[in-house]
């Protein structure tokens, strides 16, 4: 996902295990309009209480740019 994770501890519970997660199905970022091919999500999930901490795409770099 990244060298250092965006989340080091959860501000509400003080939790420092954190979890990384995937969503699959229907949690299909495209770079396309009308594509079928695209990223998966990615998550970091408090592993004390569940909450989702911070969500990604797998690959940014395969976006293109705004011009």
């Amino acid at each position: 996902m990244m060298n250092r994770l965006p989340v080091q501890r959860f501000q509400y519970c003080g939790c420092e295990d954190i979890g990384l997660g995937w969503q699959h199905g229907e949690a299909l970022v495209t770079f396309r309009k009308h594509g079928l091919l695209g990223n998966r999500l990615q998550y970091l999930i408090c592993r004390r209480c569940g909450a989702v901490l911070y969500q990604c795409v797998a690959e940014p770099y395969k976006f293109p740019a705004v011009k």
